[in-house]
């Protein structure tokens, strides 16, 4: 009976599905994300007479999810981050599929949110990554294609503190000894220069001016799309050096050709060195983080690392409190000590 009315039930789903052809000529199969009959009936209702007015009036029903992702495709051909998108959007499709832009809500969100702590057992990070794709999609929605006149509410997740795990010197010693001879230069660029993965094998020779010791990384290149100068101390130099004339193109190669990514040689010299808990992206938080325990001050390292925000560099602040002495003696009183046999000024 539930069939014919188009609302069924399904093996690996708690909810009623919906399977109809509406009055305006569309045909929908999803999750109503409802388990109660009577809820999924009403559900139903309202879809097919939000379809009839659709097509009584010639005015277009309310946009929904899943036009909203195919809009966002079409119009993001060539974004970076893409397939980054897309695969949250394959997570997310099970759970939104129809669901009206206005509709969507920590609420409605709340089946996805569960189903990945519990069935996939991801990190709140994880999930909070998902909620801010339908957070941009559903603002685009509105500056852009003003399909909805206000971004519904959407609450993010608490998450720890983001990590900051750097390496001695003497741990970064013993890294560059366990490292294959391939690996070296990329490690001591990265040491040098606090550059992303990415951002180091992508380098090419075009945009390295040795003699003035700087080289560029090209718009698209960087993780936030833009271009911007990297100043070569002399480590970074002799990683270069060392590499130089072993191919036309690319700066870091292996056996004649780029370097797509580090691979498992980076695990097995972490495990060499008996370095634990680090990841390549790590050697950037090194690089911060002895620039700052060197006096680098945070605005500097911000130019220097190609933040764009103030609030990313602030994780490294509690490495040099020596920069809020002249602050904390502003205040001093001039006290004395007296001892049996001597005063002493504390100034």
């Amino acid at each position: 009976m539930a069939r014919e009315k188009g609302l069924y039930r399904r093996k690996d789903s708690p909810y009623w599905w919906v399977d109809v052809v509406l009055p305006d000529g569309r045909r929908v199969c999803q999750s109503t994300r409802l388990k109660v009959l009577e809820d999924a009936e009403e559900f139903l209702v309202r879809l097919k007479a939000d379809a009839y007015e659709a097509a009584r009036t010639g005015i277009p029903a309310e946009h929904n999810w899943q036009e909203a992702v195919v809009q966002y495709l079409e119009d993001c051909v060539g974004k970076r981050s893409l397939d980054y998108d897309k695969a949250h959007f394959q997570k997310l499709d099970p759970y939104l599929r129809g669901c009206r832009l206005r509709d969507l809500n920590t609420s409605t969100l709340r089946p996805f949110i569960q189903d990945r702590k519990q069935k996939d057992g991801v990190a709140n990070g994880t999930i909070n990554r998902a909620l801010e794709v339908v957070r941009h999609v559903l603002n685009v929605a509105r500056d852009d294609w003003g399909w909805i006149a206000r971004v519904p509410k959407i609450r993010m997740l608490k998450e720890p503190k983001r990590r900051v795990r750097f390496l001695t010197e003497e741990e970064a010693d013993r890294l560059m000894l366990a490292l294959p001879e391939h690996m070296v230069p990329v490690v001591q660029f990265a040491l040098a220069t606090g550059c992303r993965m990415t951002e180091i094998l992508r380098l090419e020779w075009r945009r390295v001016d040795l003699d003035r010791r700087v080289s560029w990384l090209e718009a698209g290149t960087t993780k936030n799309g833009e271009g911007r100068g990297v100043p070569l101390n002399r480590d970074a130099i002799l990683a270069l050096r060392s590499v130089q004339g072993q191919h036309q193109r690319w700066c870091f190669t292996y056996r004649e050709k780029r370097m797509e990514a580090i691979g498992s040689s980076w695990k097995r010299s972490l495990k060499r060195a008996g370095i634990e808990s680090f990841r390549f992206h790590d050697l950037r938080h090194t690089w911060a983080s002895w620039h700052v325990m060197s006096g680098t001050n945070l605005q500097e390292l911000m130019e220097l690392g190609g933040w764009k925000s103030y609030e990313m560099v602030l994780r490294y602040a509690h490495l040099a409190p020596e920069h809020l002495s002249d602050a904390a003696a502003r205040i001093e009183r001039g006290l004395e000590i007296v001892t049996n046999d001597v005063t002493i000024s504390l100034r």
